[in-house]
């Protein structure tokens, strides 16, 4: 991989159509201070923008995935100024679910509260078995995000981990569903690089189609999701994407 400039609190690497972000502030265990929400927003809108990007990838740097708020911050400020912090924070939460992109979360320790609302927004959720994952907005008196989550895991074990603010390890993340893949500490970026690739080699229209009927059919009923469907299932048919593939896949089976 070919390593961009460094910004202070996000690394960026590009490896042909797919880009992993590091967020690289260890010494905090990558805490969301505002330096280091500000600097992924713009590496966000700088990929939703670019036509050449397929996939994106989300990491920590040493340790831990994400402890979320920043609370040594939160200590001193005002009621405003904690307010622009949360909204600054948990716009982070909305540009990843709404990004074209699909994004992977590698997630390679701890992913605390605001840490845990950034993997769970993601597409798909590796970890390694040194993963944690918690709500524990509700020890400092804060509600949850619930939504989508519930939706991948059902809506009784997402109470249960809004309302108990405990931590889940990364094989019972597993098990529930909240994480797809569980692979070592050394293997989990290979491996989440090896998904990546298996995506990014996917067309792109109908890859990014894919996301967003994901995001968006999870709120509508039966009927608006299936329309909806059929009409994106004829915008790929229109497409020159799609007769291109056609054409490259039956030209593969007449070699066979």
């Amino acid at each position: 991989m070919t390593a961009l400039n460094p910004q202070p609190f996000i690394l960026a690497e590009r490896e042909g159509a797919i880009l992993a972000l590091t967020l690289n502030r260890p010494e905090k265990s990558n805490s969301l201070h505002p330096d280091l929400v500000t600097e992924l927003s713009k590496a966000l809108r700088a990929a939703e923008a670019d036509s050449t990007l397929n996939v994106v990838v989300l990491t920590g740097a040493g340790r831990s995935f994400c402890a979320g708020l920043d609370l040594s911050l939160m200590v001193s400020w005002t009621i405003e100024e904690k307010i622009e912090y949360l909204r600054l924070a948990t716009g982070i939460f909305q540009q990843v679910w709404l990004l074209p992109q699909p994004v992977i979360a590698a997630v390679n320790g701890p992913a605390i509260a605001g840490g845990f609302d950034l993997a769970a927004f993601c597409d798909i959720r590796l970890a390694a078995p040194e993963a944690l994952f918690g709500q524990a907005e509700i020890n400092i008196g804060l509600t949850q995000i619930i939504h989508p989550l519930y939706k991948s895991i059902g809506l009784a074990r997402a109470k249960e981990l809004a309302m108990t603010g405990q931590n889940i390890s990364a094989e019972e993340a597993y098990r529930i569903g909240l994480v797809n893949h569980v692979y070592s500490r050394e293997e989990l970026m290979p491996r989440a690089m090896e998904m990546a690739r298996v995506l990014a080699s996917k067309p792109r229209g109908a890859l990014f189609e894919t996301k967003r009927l994901t995001r968006e059919l999870i709120d509508v009923d039966t009927k608006t999701a299936l329309e909806e469907i059929g009409s994106t299932f004829l915008r790929c048919l229109e497409s020159e994407e799609h007769s291109r593939r056609v054409a490259e896949v039956f030209d593969s089976l007449k070699k066979k």
